[in-house]
């Protein structure tokens, strides 16, 4: 467990968290109203993230034990190998981070801000302390086999006032679980008829002997983009970037003046058509309109920073290019909006930059 320490460790101490009682409160009672305010700094779920990628789905919710069946599971089993991350499956607070509740080893619990409350138990180890706001997807834990536990897997729970509830309707992701639920439909014959059946609905008599599979980049860089907005790249990613090591980031317009930064953003006023520069060495993994951000660059650098560069104008480089830092790789148009983002967090691009023009 890391070390409670800083504005999580004075958060966990002013409210109470962090400590067994307030475990088996969440477990068995409702939450404390001050606990849901600090809880309720990012949206109200209604869905949950299957929270461990790959996991497979081993056992369910009920009276479902062979070696006890009059004890009810009151979670689902996700089995993974041991050190696999496991993820928060909604915003929330940390509110237990510890290995005091008999048989659930090193455990985990959220508590969110509609006053749902998760349990991630029997992890190798967890990643997070009592007060801790975490986000839908962050890494929390690692699987392991703590606890009363015949292997390695994360035993899940849903808690809702008080009650141990069956979350497996509330899943979104998890390609074991998809796959699961996708072949018991299919097996209970619950899989809808298409309402329009055209050619490309009928099957073909046989496939056909020069078929070859067109792969779809697009698709697969949109995908890649929106992993890396949202969690740490794999190092198998970080070695394909390659390039050097920074500790900085260079000052990405040629000119500008900084007009505005936070943990979203920097915002940098330039006239149009001023050169955008890579902040770093990496590798371009994406170009093309990025939701509200408009024409965008995403880079994927060594040490696993992702920089992103919206609103620009004509763009110099293509997905898949590596590119040393300071090369031009776009124009602005308008305002670029400078977006950086470590272990798939927010961070303010602004200390980190060097060369800034001076005023």
């Amino acid at each position: 467990m890391p070390t409670p320490r800083g504005a999580s460790l004075q958060r966990a101490q002013a409210l109470g968290l962090g400590t067994r009682e307030a475990a088996s409160q969440l477990m068995h009672g409702q939450p404390e109203a001050a606990w849901l305010r600090a809880a309720g700094w990012r949206e109200t779920p209604d869905r949950l993230l299957w929270p461990v990628d790959d996991g497979n789905y081993v056992r369910g919710f009920g009276f479902v034990r062979t070696t006890r069946p009059d004890l009810r599971h009151d979670g689902v089993d996700i089995s993974a190998p041991v050190g696999t991350v496991v993820r928060a499956a909604a915003d929330g607070i940390v509110a237990y981070s510890d290995n005091g509740i008999r048989g659930y080893g090193n455990c985990v619990i959220l508590l969110h801000p509609n006053g749902w409350v998760t349990l991630y138990a029997h992890n190798s180890r967890t990643t997070v302390q009592p007060g801790w706001r975490v986000r839908r997807g962050e890494r929390i834990a690692l699987v392991g086999s703590t606890g009363i536990s015949r292997g390695p897997h994360v035993h899940f729970e849903l808690i809702d006032g008080g009650r141990p509830t069956d979350p497996l309707a509330l899943f979104d992701g998890g390609p074991a679980f998809v796959r699961r639920v996708a072949e018991r439909a299919f097996a209970s014959g619950r899989v809808p008829e298409p309402e329009d059946v055209g050619p490309a609905d009928r099957p073909t008599p046989a496939p056909l002997a020069d078929a070859q599979p067109v792969a779809s980049p697009t698709v697969d860089r949109r995908a890649l983009v929106r992993r890396l907005l949202r969690f740490a790249p794999t190092e198998a990613l970080r070695e394909e970037a390659g390039g050097r090591i920074f500790s900085n980031l260079l000052w990405p317009v040629r000119g500008g003046s900084l007009a505005s930064h936070d943990r979203r953003r920097a915002r940098i006023e330039a006239e149009d058509g001023a050169a955008v520069r890579a902040a770093a060495d990496g590798q371009v993994v994406y170009v093309g309109r990025l939701g509200r951000r408009g024409q965008s660059v995403v880079m994927l650098h060594r040490m696993g920073w992702v920089t992103v560069y919206a609103g620009v104008g004509e763009v110099h480089v293509e997905p898949g290019e590596r590119v040393e830092r300071g090369a031009w790789i776009a124009a602005t148009e308008g305002a670029l909006a400078f977006e950086l983002r470590v272990d798939g967090r927010r961070t303010d691009p602004h200390d980190l930059l060097v060369q800034v023009p001076s005023d």
